[in-house]
């Protein structure tokens, strides 16, 4: 059988429900795939000075205690994770942009290589999923395959489109598109955009750990800090950021019903931000949390809300909200998000403000038969979208054009 190795210059390692680690997890269960070198987004020398005076988030300061306990180099079983350090922040100054972009290549090809000698790796697949500062790399690094795997649509994140970023973004992300032996996107909306450039496209949406969601929740006691907040509670987990969130919906959900609860957990991003939430009386922000404590809060709490914007930017990905809101099986209640259609029998889909808020009332409203039968449908729907179906997918499209 002959032996495949993954070089994945990816996001970070230490988040446990994202697509990266998620689809990595699985593929190094099939035979022929030997090791994953697992290459996250980097830290910054300027970080460290954050780590320090105790001012980092939650997220980067995990990964600078891995890295120092560790090294820039850690190992879970076949999957080596890779944590490059550059000097500076990637800001749009030219010369600073142009040297981190230099160092953290060379830092990539340097470990790339020495692995491959010591592992003695042969035939390398190179996945890449960010365009950010990674397409130099496809012609440094020897490999069988290329895959270029594009769950959201960068270009449409920056708020400056005419920056040295965005630029350097889209020049990559097209690069990187034209060029991929195989493309995995995670919505009809990417491959629409994309199948012009490369023919050898296929749509792979996120997916859900279906075995952590069912059963484990049910011997889980009430978070301390949740006891104390009245019902009925409305939950929602993520990133909190005003190119997420619609704020007006969650205004009109505390004026038209103050007695409800809304549990926010997730960074909050942005000052201002922040402070309009903490405006709202009927909003708690729970900070972040673990995965295993995110699932105790949803298990107290009564209907799960994805009230997003319906911005380009949001409608280009795929929410894993959904997927582990319907493995978890609550009333789900979301905005018209990309590919929320697809579960419409299960969703509750709120069109305005004033019809999110009907929909809430009518999913708090469910008879104990309405709720049984929504949830048994959920678990069904959600059954054939799990990581370890989407990991099969993935190989089988790999081997095929290995192939060919």
């Amino acid at each position: 059988m002959r032996k495949y190795s993954i070089v994945a210059i990816t996001n970070e390692w230490d988040i446990f429900r994202r697509r990266y680690r998620s689809l990595f997890s699985e593929l190094i269960k099939f035979d022929n795939i030997e090791y994953i070198l697992f290459v996250e987004t980097p830290l910054t020398f300027f970080s460290f000075l954050r780590f320090v005076l105790g001012r980092m988030n939650r997220r980067d300061k995990e990964r600078w205690k891995r890295v120092l306990r560790e090294g820039v180099v850690g190992r879970e079983g076949k999957i080596f994770i890779i944590t490059p350090i550059v000097p500076f922040p990637f800001l749009s100054l030219k010369g600073l942009l142009q040297f981190n972009i230099l160092w953290l290549n060379k830092f990539q090809v340097y470990v790339i290589s020495y692995l491959k000698k010591k592992l003695q790796l042969r035939d390398i697949i190179l996945w890449i999923n960010h365009p950010y500062f990674s397409a130099n790399l496809v012609n440094q690094i020897p490999k069988k395959l290329f895959c270029y795997d594009l769950c959201e649509d960068y270009n449409e994140k920056e708020k400056y489109k005419a920056s040295i970023v965005a630029r350097l973004l889209k020049k990559n992300d097209d690069y990187l598109t034209k060029n991929a032996d195989i493309m995995f996107v995670s919505n009809e909306k990417l491959f629409q955009d994309r199948f012009s450039r490369n023919p050898n496209l296929f749509i792979v949406p996120n997916g859900v750990h279906l075995d952590f969601f069912r059963g484990t929740h049910l011997l889980i006691n009430e978070p301390t800090d949740l006891e104390h907040l009245p019902r009925p509670r409305l939950i929602y987990v993520g990133n909190i950021s005003p190119i997420y969130m619609d704020l007006g919906i969650l205004q009109w959900i505390d004026k038209t019903h103050p007695e409800w609860s809304l549990v926010i957990i997730g960074p909050v991003h942005g000052r201002k931000f922040r402070k309009a939430l903490k405006n709202i009386n009927t909003v708690y922000l729970m900070g972040v949390k673990s995965h295993e404590e995110y699932i105790a809060y949803m298990r107290f709490s009564d209907v799960a809300i994805i009230p997003h914007l319906t911005s380009p930017w949001v409608m280009s990905g795929d929410s894993l909200k959904k997927y582990h809101f319907l493995a978890s099986g609550k009333p789900i209640v979301s905005t018209e998000i990309a590919g929320i259609e697809n579960f419409r029998d299960v969703v509750f889909i709120g069109k305005d403000q004033n019809d999110f808020v009907r929909k809430v009332e009518l999913a708090l409203n469910e008879t104990k038969e309405q709720r049984e039968r929504r949830a048994k449908a959920q678990y069904e729907i959600i059954a054939e979208h799990t990581w370890q179906k989407r990991a099969e997918r993935i190989y089988n499209l790999m081997m095929a054009q290995l192939q060919s």
